[in-house]
């Protein structure tokens, strides 16, 4: 009994690395190489640049955490059940609600108080291609992939509340510090300042937080609704719960 409470919370914890940590951060990293060590902050040689620490973290990280991820998702179901739905509850909750920030984003690409469209920027990054059939369709999927992981580290971390109002206060409170991260680290923030004060000042902002909001309200509605009341641990207690 032992020995399978130990091999769920370290296969817990590796979906979270795998989720939670490496798709995220192929975004941050990448432009964070490009923008803070090779200096470079506008135009195609800063795409040129993430691309080349993008390459290797993809082939030996990014691809590799999919393949996991599948493969716990299967294994989960079987063996782990509680774990399974939090691991499905939080990637499929996380990729509807990324249909609603995106709502929101495209208005944003349309007036131009964003920088630039997310889909294109993350997958000129990861294709090193300009031919838009080649590029849009990865950055799009990198793009759902990463809201879909938010989810995932929601339900993981934080389970599911006892009321709805409590599940998505915790969820606000979670995308609100994505939020935060977005408007003070890579990619964005050192183009166009911090919050966006260098660029279209208060629009940027005010539409990443709408977005935002959109997305964190959707998201814990589906993870209130569809965990189980059962789904009430937060990540310590469900990792060492006998």
């Amino acid at each position: 009994m032992d020995d399978q409470k130990n091999k769920k919370s370290i296969l817990t914890l590796l979906v979270l690395f795998a989720g939670g940590f490496v798709p995220i951060n192929l975004i941050v990293l990448s432009f964070g190489y490009a923008e803070y060590f090779k200096g470079q902050t506008i135009g195609p040689k800063i795409i040129k640049a993430a691309h080349e620490f993008a390459v290797p973290y993809i082939y030996f990280l990014y691809i590799p955490a999919i393949l996991f991820l599948i493969w716990a998702l299967v294994y989960t179901k079987k063996n782990y059940p509680d774990l399974f739905r939090r691991i499905w509850v939080g990637l499929a909750a996380g990729a509807i609600a990324t249909i609603g920030l995106d709502w929101i984003r495209q208005m944003g690409v349309i007036e131009s108080w964003l920088p630039g469209d997310t889909p294109s920027m993350f997958g000129k990054m990861m294709t090193g291609s300009k031919t838009f059939i080649e590029y849009y369709w990865v950055g799009t999927f990198a793009h759902y992939f990463n809201g879909a992981n938010f989810g995932l580290v929601l339900t993981l971390v934080f389970g599911r509340y006892a009321t709805l109002k409590k599940t998505v206060l915790v969820t606000y409170l979670w995308i609100a510090f994505i939020e935060l991260g977005m408007m003070v680290a890579p990619p964005l923030a050192p183009r166009v300042g911090l919050f966006g004060i260098r660029y279209m000042w208060p629009q940027y902002f005010l539409l990443t937080l709408a977005a935002h909001f959109v997305y964190a309200t959707i998201l814990g509605n589906l993870v209130y609704h569809w965990l189980k009341p059962e789904d009430n641990k937060w990540l310590l207690p469900f990792i060492l719960r006998k």
